[in-house]
């Protein structure tokens, strides 16, 4: 279970890194923030896109 939650937070991590040059291509996320928390839980950042 624990190797579940440590692939999908490098699955995570790797989306989140070529999520940048995905949003400066599609014109209509222009608008569109990364907003980053730390989870205390799983002892990483955890970044998503806010509009």
């Amino acid at each position: 279970m624990k190797q579940l939650i440590l692939s999908s937070v490098v699955a995570f991590a790797t989306l989140a890194a070529f999520a940048p040059t995905t949003a400066s291509a599609a014109p209509h996320k222009a608008k569109a923030h990364k907003l980053c928390k730390w989870d205390a839980r799983h002892h990483h950042r955890v970044c998503h896109w806010v509009h």
